[in-house]
């Protein structure tokens, strides 16, 4: 009676000692699921998303979209296209970065004076890519000086605040350029 115990004992053990091996094995923690960032340059917002190489951005739209846990519909502030010259946006659309309300040619929605803390951005590329995110911007957004170059910012994302270098090659791992 007393070894069948412990052969139950010994068993019981062995299979918890497995499950436990098991259930360590499957709580790797998610990956990140972003494509833009937000950063402030001087006093303008600005959302970056990483583009492929030899492509350019091509349009924008960003729209206002409820809290999370609130319900309601998400409300278009700004839309745009044909990025124009080197002003505040124009030559660093080439880079996927575009400072919100600026260095558009074609401009369907007007922007707001501010825009808000939840927003929805889709940026549409030359290659017939659109790169979106819906994000909840913290109360003090990543903020560097106007003319930072881009490879020394970092961004606001969903999942806290990251480097260029970790948004890049985040987006180099989800996405194949042609």
């Amino acid at each position: 009676m007393l070894n069948r115990g412990r052969r139950r004992f010994w068993l019981l053990a062995g299979l918890l000692l497995c499950l436990s091996q098991l259930g360590a094995a499957c709580l790797h923690p998610p990956r990140p699921d972003y494509q833009v960032g937000f950063v402030r340059l001087g006093d303008r917002l600005a959302v970056y998303t990483p583009i492929c190489p030899g492509d350019t951005v091509r349009a924008i739209q960003v729209h206002a979209v409820p809290p999370v846990g609130e319900s309601g519909n998400s409300v278009l502030l700004w839309e745009a296209a044909d990025p124009v010259g080197t002003g505040p946006a124009g030559a660093d659309t080439r880079d996927g970065l575009i400072v919100l309300g600026a260095g558009f040619g074609t401009v369907r929605q007007a922007p707001p004076a501010q825009f808000g803390r939840t927003l929805s951005v889709a940026v549409d590329t030359a290659d017939g890519r659109t790169h979106s995110d819906a994000v909840a911007l913290p109360e003090q957004v990543a903020q560097f000086p106007a003319d930072t170059p881009l490879a020394k910012l970092s961004f606001d994302t969903d999942d806290g605040r990251v480097s260029y270098d970790t948004l890049r090659a985040h987006f180099e791992q989800e996405i194949t350029c042609r």
